[in-house]
């Protein structure tokens, strides 16, 4: 898909399914693993009763905003996103939520963000979600780091939520090991090339740590239940659920626990 078409993907989901789930993902357990890898990275940061600033670029209908302000009192956040649709979702679910007051909107693009005035000069931490994965080319995704590192401030942090290519390709050969295919990324998507991203975020100079922190969710859902259920994935399968739980409970206690075999990496970037 080119740039127009991918944009247009995600209007129609936008319009389709307005403040649910489902405007950005296809299942709940995904995208409650990905609110606790946010929210332990931030508490561990010292976000927990700190008067701080956070940026979501690509923040879709605004989940990952209202579940982080939840759970941290005094966070101010600014979510920027280039659909139009997921940003009216973002403003109404911040009205229906009691959240208008500590969360604001904008349309805006990861390529330019100088072009969204309203936007602070710099934020404590800035953030993505499954966003970068959406531009089509490596030398764009490079170009839009660049820019969310640049509103970063000193001491501050940039985290990615990313699929990588390098664990796809690990969960994949699990699949085979098992007998299934390999799957494929979706048509929109380019999934970070580790060997292009991290020697850039190097350059920038960023001390990065990665943490697989989805792994035994997605051992269950993409190989075990398809494994023995005829090849089919099923989000709402039980194994899946309690995949989940435990991935969620041991991460509070030892990072990476179960490999790195989850297609999403969370690349936490601090800015010295």
């Amino acid at each position: 898909m080119d740039r127009e078409q991918i944009k247009e993907h995600w209007r129609n989901w936008a319009s389709t399914f307005g403040t649910g789930l489902n405007a950005t993902t296809k299942t709940g357990t995904l995208k409650a693993l990905e609110i606790d890898a946010l929210a332990r990275r931030f508490a561990t940061i010292g976000f927990q009763n700190a008067p701080v600033r956070v940026l979501e670029v690509g923040c879709g209908n605004g989940l990952n905003c209202f579940g982080l302000a939840s759970q941290f009192p005094r966070m101010h956040l600014d979510g920027i996103d280039y659909t139009p649709e997921m940003i009216d979702a973002a403003v109404n679910a911040a009205v229906a939520n009691g959240l208008q007051d500590r969360t604001r909107f904008y349309v805006g693009n990861a390529l330019d963000l100088s072009a969204t005035a309203e936007l602070h000069g710099e934020y404590d931490a800035v953030f993505t979600d499954r966003c970068l994965i959406n531009i089509e080319q490596v030398e764009l995704q490079i170009q839009a780091i660049t820019g969310l590192a640049g509103r970063v401030r000193h001491g501050g942090h940039l985290i990615m939520i990313e699929n990588s290519t390098k664990t796809y390709d690990m969960q994949n050969h699990c699949r085979t090991l098992v007998g299934l295919p390999p799957r494929t990324p979706a048509e929109f998507n380019l999934f970070f090339d580790e060997t292009r991203i991290l020697p850039h975020l190097a350059k920038l100079g960023l001390e990065v740590e990665i943490e697989d922190f989805i792994s035994l969710h997605d051992l269950a859902l993409y190989v075990l239940v398809p494994a023995i259920n005829g090849g089919k994935v099923d989000y709402d399968h039980p194994l899946v659920h309690a995949a989940t739980k435990l991935n969620i409970a041991m991460s509070a206690e030892t990072a990476s626990a179960f490999g790195r075999f989850g297609q999403n990496r969370m690349y936490v970037c601090r800015k010295p």
